[in-house]
């Protein structure tokens, strides 16, 4: 069976933690969406017998990289059949999603800011394009 494991890339010269912390929890829920469901475990209960929520069960990794290597990867990911690849864009930003789609379509290529990618597939695609991006401290 092929491994699978998640990748959260964020832009490196974002420095305010909230606008990480942000991008990461729209991604999150993004992603919640789209995996598949052997992808989470089971609940667990605590020596009190509260329940815990089930949590993933796939390797994740958390790194920076550059607009330019973010772009770069995200072109290369979009072509793996088996990779789903999940941004969110400095046009994502408004609350109003209208906005955003507004805005988003006014922009190509070059043109747009990443703040963070969410990538999900095979261990062996994505483990090499990314194990070398340093990890966000």
């Amino acid at each position: 069976m092929e491994e699978y494991i998640s990748v959260l890339i964020v832009d490196q010269s974002v420095e305010d933690k909230g606008i990480l912390t942000n991008a990461g929890f729209v991604l999150g829920l993004t992603a919640g969406r789209e995996l598949p469901e052997s992808t989470f475990d089971r609940d667990v209960v605590d020596g009190d017998g509260s329940t815990h929520k089930y949590l993933t069960k796939i390797g994740h990794f958390v790194r920076k990289a550059s607009q330019n290597k973010m772009r770069e990867l995200r072109a290369k990911f979009m072509v793996e059949k088996d990779v789903k690849i999940i941004d969110y864009t400095e046009d994502a930003a408004p609350a109003d999603y209208e906005e955003y789609a507004r805005n988003l379509s006014l922009h190509k290529g070059e043109e747009i800011s990443y703040r963070a990618l969410y990538i999900y597939g095979p261990k062996d695609i994505i483990l090499p394009l990314t194990k070398n991006l340093s990890r966000l401290s």
